[in-house]
């Protein structure tokens, strides 16, 4: 799980990067309809370095397989945080063009984030 949660974390902000790249190439006319889907895309672009950043932490501090439900809870919260850099990654691409405030898959990829890493907090030593 730690070699999975830093390259997961590595790759997350190499797409970080590209996001970057991705509205430096294509603004101002991505957002041409509206200035909300360009802070749609900005917000997007931040949670996408939040759920990066969370990965390689989590990455390099692992604590190792422990016993009992503890450990099973922080390999789920693992697995977790990881489909939420993916989660993260669509909706950057799926949601900032409609401009709706619906954002059901930002909203998924943060409550990911946020289970994933209230799951490690039993298993600390």
């Amino acid at each position: 799980m730690r070699k999975a949660l830093l390259l997961a974390g590595v790759a997350g902000f190499a797409a970080f990067l590209g996001t970057g790249l991705y509205m430096a190439r294509h603004f101002p006319a991505a957002y041409a309809s509206g200035e909300e889907i360009r802070y749609m895309y900005r917000a997007n672009h931040v949670y996408l370095l939040l759920a990066s950043l969370v990965n390689v932490a989590l990455g390099c501090y692992w604590p190792g397989a422990r016993s009992g439900w503890r450990g099973k809870l922080a390999l789920a919260g693992g697995w977790l945080l990881l489909a939420a850099l993916l989660v993260l990654l669509a909706a950057f691409f799926v949601e900032p063009p409609r401009g709706s405030p619906e954002r059901g898959l930002t909203f998924l990829g943060v409550l990911l984030t946020l289970l994933g890493v209230a799951a490690q907090l039993p298993s600390r030593r």
